[in-house]
């Protein structure tokens, strides 16, 4: 069995996107956050396939425009006076409102005056003044233009530099390496097409790692947030050295995506320190996007800042014991790689306790086969987790009670029965609902209690241990 410490989740090669291992952290850290995005690449790098991939998989509504073509009309249909001498919007199909997703391609061949009309939905998921409620990410894809490519680079006609205040709105500035810089396995698998297969899981895991990075996100903050800010103070001047320019907005986003960064490093069982600051820092400059900066540049910067504030001292895997939500903590604490047992255990057997007696079981139940390797968590935890187990699968739950008690529980099952579970589940399920469902005794004026609600949230508590633990079962 491989040990947990070793595993290391992924987010991109589920989807079928290979080659980008390294950027995972910040994309997961821009899902999380909803915060603007920018992929920055050469032609062919499958800037448009990899966002277009990760809408499908979180399944929201998305719209996908070129830049270079839009216009306004585009967007937000042809306008109409209403009887109240206002405006409103006769909207095509393709229009924005409604969108979840909200995908600009060819953002650096876009005229001025459309840019304009973007520059709101970027920065503020408004339209002409108008809300959109529903929008939730704004993303955008461009080359690079000219000043920002070195000399040996191919010229891209038509490809400007971003206005620096609409290149200053998006959060996240992503650089996708060429594809000769991919390893010799990511190419061949890009070549032969193997890389294009998406899993079948791979949308509940995507699912799974974003509410992973929003939960630990807080906590992470709390730990880590004075030390990165003082961290982001010192690079700004590191920074300015190069004559890279920092405001305060900038620098405030900055810090804000290092404490995200880190959140989605732990999600991805990946090294939370040095390497995730670094990482931050890489994907948050925009000025990659208006001229050429050597990576070099930023990493000497980023060095000299880790060496002055010795930011390597803070532990962030401390942020675990502070997530809120006792599932996620649970399912945290059972699949961050690199957790020391004995927090793991802590952590898991806190948030059992936080949890409602028939959740705790049904985490229990798909935990269970994990934790019995006493190596991952301390044999205490083992025992809380199979103790919880056995008090509904042991010997079964007989149903006391009167006729319509015993006429609910066969209700229930056959409720169950309808969900299509394994028969093991079945049965473990319906023993909890039969412990903590079953309605109170009385001989007269039953009133039937509908199940489904309380049904669907043990499904819900089920798939997301069984969606969060898959890996582990990987592994093994």
């Amino acid at each position: 069995m491989v040990p947990l410490a070793t595993a290391e989740r992924h987010l991109l090669r589920p989807l079928g996107i290979v080659g980008y291992d390294a950027l995972e952290p910040a994309i997961l850290a821009a899902l999380a956050t909803g915060d603007p995005l920018l992929l920055v690449s050469d032609h062919g790098a499958a800037k448009s396939l990899l966002l277009q991939r990760l809408a499908d998989a979180l399944g929201l509504e998305s719209r996908h425009y070129n830049a270079s073509l839009i216009q306004f009309d585009d967007l937000a249909g042809f306008p109409i006076p209403d009887e109240r001498g206002g405006i409103r919007y006769a909207a095509p199909p393709g229009a924005i409102w409604g969108a979840e997703v909200v995908f600009i391609d060819e953002i650096g061949r876009c005229r001025p005056e459309i840019a304009n009309k973007l520059f709101p939905i970027i920065h503020e998921r408004r339209l002409q003044g108008i809300p959109l409620e529903r929008l939730r990410y704004r993303w955008a894809a461009t080359n690079p233009p000219p000043d920002a490519q070195d000399d040996g680079d191919e010229r891209y006609l038509g490809v400007e530099p971003l206005d620096p205040a609409l290149a200053d709105r998006f959060a996240w500035i992503v650089a996708l390496p060429p594809f000769a810089d991919l390893s010799d396995g990511d190419r061949r698998s890009i070549i032969t097409g193997v890389g294009e297969v998406v899993a079948l899981d791979a949308a509940p895991r995507l699912r799974e790692l974003v509410q992973a990075t929003r939960a630990l996100i807080p906590t992470v903050r709390a730990a880590s947030g004075d030390a990165l800010a003082a961290y982001v103070d010192v690079l700004i001047a590191r920074l300015r050295e190069t004559r890279i320019i920092i405001g305060g907005r900038r620098a405030a986003v900055l810090c804000r995506n290092l404490v995200a960064i880190r959140a989605a490093h732990l999600a991805l069982g990946r090294s939370a320190n040095e390497r995730a600051v670094r990482d931050g820092v890489l994907a948050s400059i925009p000025d990659i996007v208006r001229r050429h900066i050597p990576r070099v540049t930023l990493l000497a910067a980023h060095e000299a800042a880790w060496r002055e504030v010795a930011l390597d001292r803070d532990d962030p895997r401390r942020a675990l014991l502070g997530v809120r939500d006792p599932l996620q903590r649970a399912l945290l604490a059972l699949t961050l790689p690199g957790i020391k047992p004995l927090t793991r255990g802590e952590a898991l057997c806190g948030a059992l306790a936080e949890l409602p007696r028939g959740e705790a079981q049904v985490v229990a139940w798909a935990a269970l086969e994990h934790v019995l390797d006493t190596r991952r968590v301390p044999a205490t935890a083992a025992e809380t987790v199979a103790t919880l187990v056995a008090e509904v699968a042991a010997d079964g739950v007989i149903v006391r009670g009167y006729g319509p008690q015993r006429q609910w529980a066969v209700q229930a099952r056959a409720a169950l029965a309808g969900h299509d579970l394994p028969d093991a589940d079945l049965e473990y399920l319906h023993g909890v609902l039969a412990k903590h469902a079953t309605p109170s005794a009385q001989q007269t004026g039953f009133n039937p209690v509908d199940i489904e609600p309380a049904i669907r949230r043990l499904l819900d508590v089920l798939e997301a241990a069984r969606t969060a633990l898959a890996p582990l079962a990987e592994a093994a």
